[in-house]
């Protein structure tokens, strides 16, 4: 399995800084019955920023705008394909942990493609991504990873089901992507269209849901949470 170095303490401390202003104060604006956070992620596009490097584009995501990062998205763009990759990592804070709905195939992790109203809650099949571990789940990996489900054209736009903590409370959430095919002006970039969570601790959300109208709930444009950092990757 590929592992990634850890970032150092200091740079970590950065990350925590670069949340969009568009969901700053946007805990403070839910009604009293709200419990889905809806942000949208204004279609951004996560690329390598310097294809065929050998490098890779590197994204950590604050999901509900704390100042901690949630999870990251590493892209690696290598023609003619050999080495392109989408990959979601643990984040990089001491301790910390993100669960992606997911499973394990001949011994590596990857990351579940959901359709529309899948439920995400406690009893979900989670992969456990943790920093001291390294952890990373496959999005799109390509040619050694076959089983990779955001992998090929017309099967690479889903929703990505995820397990994540504020504070020391669990909450649930879900991010809709699409992942570019290897053959596309840029192999294997991840598009962010919108995410949710739940607010409420323990309580499960589906795929695709939004707050309802008469709860007024939490609308946060723009790319809200999105961190975009870039660092080396190391093989070992």
């Amino acid at each position: 399995m590929k592992k990634f170095r850890s970032l150092s303490p200091s740079t970590s401390s950065r990350l925590a800084t670069y949340s969009s202003s568009a969901a700053v104060g946007a805990l403070s604006l839910a009604s009293s019955n709200a419990a889905i956070v809806y942000v949208n992620g204004g279609n951004t596009l996560l690329t390598d920023p310097i294809p065929n490097n050998g490098n890779y584009g590197f994204y950590p995501f604050d999901l509900d705008s704390n100042g901690t990062v949630d999870l990251q998205f590493l892209v690696r763009s290598i023609a003619p394909g050999n080495g392109s990759q989408a990959l979601i990592v643990a984040p990089d804070t001491v301790g910390a942990a993100v669960g992606i709905l997911g499973q394990v195939v001949t011994g590596y992790p990857y990351a579940d493609r959901l359709s529309a109203g899948v439920s995400i809650d406690g009893s979900a099949g989670f992969l456990n991504l943790t920093e001291a571990a390294g952890n990373v789940a496959s999005m799109a990996f390509t040619p050694a990873f076959p089983n990779s489900q955001w992998a090929l054209a017309g099967s690479n736009s889903g929703y990505l089901g995820i397990r994540f903590n504020i504070g020391t409370a669990e909450h649930f959430a879900w991010m809709r992507l699409t992942v570019e095919p290897q053959a596309s002006a840029n192999p294997r970039a991840i598009t962010v269209h919108e995410w949710a969570f739940e607010n409420v601790p323990g309580v499960g959300i589906e795929t695709g849901a939004v707050p309802e109208p008469s709860a007024l709930g939490l609308l946060a444009l723009g790319s809200a949470g999105l961190a975009a950092r870039r660092r080396r990757k190391v093989v070992a």
